[in-house]
């Protein structure tokens, strides 16, 4: 399937519901922060060390400069206000413009990447058949709080404070529209992934292997599993963000690249 095919609406639809996915996250959680301003932006600070996870982000195809602005000044501040370092970033949709730009500089954010944004879509296209071999997929509680985090520590090799903060007990027993999982294998935790169901939409976040268990398969499998559960609960529509590694294991699954979304860090 081809971006091209998808109408514009439909990515809308996916952009809004991949922030109301973060917010939903941040509102789960008491000691996260978030803040809604004009124009679709809005900030969530998680107080994780994670620049994505924090900052001032848009859902508007074209970003208010002047919203984006007052609220990197709340964010500023915010993770100030949180133990130890807690980064944040500017995301925009589109190519930024020079205002959005100088607004990012001015607080340090000098570094700019771009990341795929992609959708695959699950009403009129045959669902990913879940069939996971040898692993077993199961959810997992707000009680597995610690051997998620650690798991996903090992899949992204991060220390476990990246995600600690993020996927706390609170967070973890949200469902039913948050679900974490590992894949497991004789007992062993080989494979992670979390979806968030909202309005007729799943997102897929968190899609690690660690280190020990690669090639072997486990990513695509865990990836098939929970597309496959979303669809079953309703989902019309799937999405997730890409690294530029990744992106060839979900275009085999059948997603596509709708956008490129511009993000700004600490140079």
């Amino acid at each position: 399937m081809s971006s091209n095919l998808l109408p514009g609406a439909r990515i809308d639809a996916a952009a809004h519901a991949w922030g109301a996915a973060l917010r939903r996250i941040a509102a789960a959680e008491p000691r996260m922060r978030q803040e809604a301003a004009e124009n679709e932006t809005y900030m969530v600070v998680t107080g994780s060390p994670a620049d994505s996870v924090n900052g001032v982000f848009t859902s508007a195809l074209r970003p208010d400069a002047g919203q984006i602005e007052r609220l990197a000044a709340r964010t500023a501040a915010t993770a100030d206000s949180f133990p130890g370092p807690v980064s944040w970033c500017v995301q925009v949709r589109s190519d930024p413009d020079d205002r959005v730009r100088e607004v990012a500089r001015r607080y340090g954010l000098t570094k700019r990447a771009r990341e795929p944004f992609m959708l695959r879509d699950l009403k009129s296209a045959p669902p990913v058949p879940g069939d996971t071999g040898a692993m077993k997929v199961r959810a997992v509680t707000g009680a597995e709080h610690d051997l998620y985090a650690r798991a996903l520590a090992d899949g992204f090799g991060v220390p476990k404070e990246v995600f600690a903060p993020l996927f706390t007990p609170a967070v973890l027993d949200a469902a039913p529209d948050i679900t974490a999982y590992v894949g497991e294998v004789r007992g062993q935790v080989v494979s992670t992934a979390m979806t968030i169901l909202m309005d007729g939409h799943v997102g897929i976040f968190n899609i690690s292997t660690g280190p020990d268990h690669r090639g072997r398969g486990h990513g695509r499998r865990i990836t098939e599993e929970v597309v496959a559960r979303g669809r079953e609960a309703g989902a019309e529509t799937a999405y997730l963000r890409s690294s530029d590694m990744a992106l060839p294991l979900y275009l085999s699954l059948g997603f596509s690249v709708a956008e490129h979304w511009t993000y700004f860090t600490e140079g």
